[in-house]
């Protein structure tokens, strides 16, 4: 299969409509979360970065050459340098935070902000700075479907940093730097599923859905890139990562209760719900 195509089909379009039929009895809804009313807004020109504490906002300003703390925002005058270079400066300013302890959580994994208007990255910098920051990251979601109308889900590790032992969709991953969203699908489909796309699968994006909370006194904001796909009856994933703990084929009504009762990440739950608004 290629890495820049899905393949919408008319077996799966049935499948996300039995789905769907079956999950509009149970009235279920995603939840939902507002960023914090004391938090700040930071911004590179135009362009809005995430939303701060004032105490991050505090350190950010003092770390972060060429930024201005004002009384409702944080701005930083670094529009017109190249992705380089304020992908330098502020890996900088995180490995600083991390040696004063203030950063934890290190990945050694790059994440790039993406332009609201442009596929073209802003900057790049380590995983856990988008988190401490209240910058958004990209994610791949994937709901995995059968003919009939049910669903696969993933139990997650208990070892797992964030979220463990709840629920998830098929697989799940965070978009790193250089990488484009069909390839991060093929990445986590094998990782976290072992399954490897080919030309029997039918695979349809979504859209994307913004998700965001507040996770250990920041501001977690995701978009996710949710994608539809068919498994065959005689498919069933298993995980290769040790970040699964086990897979369940599950009824729409099922997973609505369970998204209800909170057993589910919050956002796997808005993955379920956008890749219901796609006919295939």
């Amino acid at each position: 299969m290629s890495q820049t195509d899905t393949y919408p089909s008319a077996a799966l379009a049935h499948a996300v409509e039995q789905f769907r039929l079956a999950w509009g009895t149970a009235g279920s809804a995603a939840p939902s979360c507002e960023v914090p009313r004391d938090f700040l807004p930071w911004f590179c020109g135009e362009q809005q970065l995430g939303h701060l504490s004032v105490e991050r906002a505090h350190l950010l300003a003092h770390h972060l050459p060429h930024s201005r703390l004002q009384p409702k925002r944080l701005d930083w005058d670094a529009v017109h340098w190249s992705v380089d270079a304020r992908s330098d400066a502020l890996q900088r300013v995180l490995l600083t935070l991390r040696e004063a302890g203030h950063l934890p959580g290190w990945r050694n994994e790059l994440f790039s902000f993406l332009r609201s208007d442009s596929k073209e990255p802003l900057l790049r910098a380590e995983r856990a700075g988008f988190y401490f920051l209240g910058m958004r990251s990209d994610a791949v979601h994937i709901n995995g479907l059968t003919l009939d109308g049910r669903m696969w889900v993933a139990r997650r590790s208990a070892s797992k940093a964030v979220d463990p032992g709840r629920l998830d969709n098929l697989c799940a991953g965070g978009l790193a730097a250089h990488e484009v969203a069909i390839q991060a699908v093929h990445r986590e489909l094998y990782e976290e599923a072992g399954l490897r796309l080919h030309a029997r699968h039918s695979l349809c994006s979504a859209g994307s859905v913004s998700v965001g909370r507040v996770q250990d006194g920041g501001w977690h904001e995701e978009r996710l890139r949710v994608y539809n796909l068919l498994l065959a009856d005689d498919e069933q994933p298993v995980n290769q990562d040790g970040e699964v703990q086990d897979f369940q084929l599950m009824e729409a009504q099922d997973i609505a209760r369970l998204i209800v009762d909170g057993q589910f990440t919050p956002d796997a739950a808005a993955a379920i719900s956008q890749g219901l608004l796609t006919p295939g």
